[in-house]
């Protein structure tokens, strides 16, 4: 069982993605972290040294790299639900969930680390590349409301509730089952 938790930056994927990993007993992975460990140096430095089609061919490497993964929990960058190879993937890997969060509760979470992300240029930029990605995380098999108010605890409580019921203890053998 994998799931890929997908959504807009400051969404929570990779906080609320360690809090799932937890509650399901499985391995957790962040595309971005991933990344920037192969790379050895941050994602705004890649983009700013090879570019973001760099970037993007190096995060779809790493993506298909889980297909190896029994198990986890999946945290993938902002972009990477948007394109069709990625998407089809992830659908045929796992689940894929939408951690959906209003604009302005976004805005608020990377504000502080704008300087961090390549993508975010001014507000208005970063609006508009929200409402052009917003339809392709829509396409997620599960979406979850993002609230201001909930914990990340309380999210991944949320989401697992939510889970399929085939996904419920799959991600580990019992004990005496185990080889």
């Amino acid at each position: 069982m994998k799931i890929y938790l997908v959504g807009f930056m400051g969404a929570g994927k990779t906080t609320i993605g360690r809090e799932l990993a937890a509650r399901v007993d499985a391995p957790f992975f962040d595309l971005d972290e991933l990344v920037e460990a192969a790379e050895k140096m941050s994602i705004k430095d890649i983009f700013a040294q090879h570019g973001e089609p760099y970037f993007r061919k190096r995060e779809r490497d790493l993506l298909r790299s889980t297909r190896n993964l029994e198990h986890g929990v999946i945290a993938t960058g902002g972009g990477t639900f948007t394109f069709d190879e990625n998407i089809q993937f992830i659908q045929s890997e796992g689940l894929s969930v939408f951690l959906s969060a209003p604009y302005s509760l976004l805005r608020t979470r990377i504000n502080d680390k704008a300087g961090e992300r390549p993508l975010f240029r001014d507000d208005l930029a970063t609006h508009e590349l929200y409402a052009n990605r917003i339809k392709y995380y829509r396409m997620s098999d599960l979406t979850i409301e993002i609230r201001d108010d909930e914990t990340p605890a309380e999210i991944a409580e949320r989401l697992m509730l939510e889970l399929p019921k085939s996904f419920h203890g799959a991600t580990r053998a019992p004990a005496w089952r185990r080889v």
